[in-house]
């Protein structure tokens, strides 16, 4: 039997991470309806849904139902990216994403964005939060409401996530941005 507030868990699991309905319905294979009805108590998922959503958040099912959340505090204070980071998304030729501190309780959340040879996010993102990012290789192109703004290596930039986004590399290099997301 699912538990009692399962949906209000995922809900609050999801946007803790700054994961959209369509990203996690994308990562599983479902629909945005779907997870948004799931999410609203008005539909209940099977046990493989549900261990491909756990999966996506890094967890297992029973930690994903486990009631006592001790075990999701970060009990370490220096990571090391080939052990620690996590691979989220990907698309070839495009991006890849990974999340560096691979804990749903923290609220902000701490990204390495690596964009292949004149690959970006496709699509605009508009979400609530707030996002700040520093570039760690490469050149790449941010565009916020429409604006574009160029940006080098050891340059920066911060903005309002309620503002339409989308970031492209400009160069022939894979570009790597240290992304910080706070919802």
């Amino acid at each position: 039997m699912i538990q009692k507030n399962f949906h209000i868990k995922l809900k609050a699991l999801r946007k803790s991470q700054g994961v959209s309905l369509l990203q996690l319905a994308n990562a599983i294979g479902k629909t945005k309806s779907y997870i948004s009805m799931i999410e609203n108590n008005k539909a209940v998922p099977s046990i493989s849904t549900l261990k491909e959503i756990a999966s996506f958040f890094g967890l297992t099912l029973a930690e994903f139902f486990e009631d006592d959340d001790s075990k999701l505090h970060i009990n370490k204070e220096t990571f090391n990216i080939k052990d620690d980071a996590r691979l989220i998304y990907s698309k070839k030729d495009e991006y890849n994403l990974y999340l560096l501190i691979d804990n749903p309780k923290l609220k902000m959340k701490t990204y390495l964005v690596e964009l292949m040879p004149y690959g970006g996010y496709e699509q605009e993102l508009k979400h609530e939060g707030e996002e700040q990012g520093y570039i760690l290789e490469g050149e790449v192109e941010l565009c916020l409401d429409g604006t574009t703004h160029r940006l080098k290596k050891d340059e920066y930039f911060y903005f309002d996530s309620s503002k339409r986004h989308i970031i492209k590399n400009l160069s022939a290099q894979i570009s790597k941005i240290y992304w910080v997301y706070l919802p």
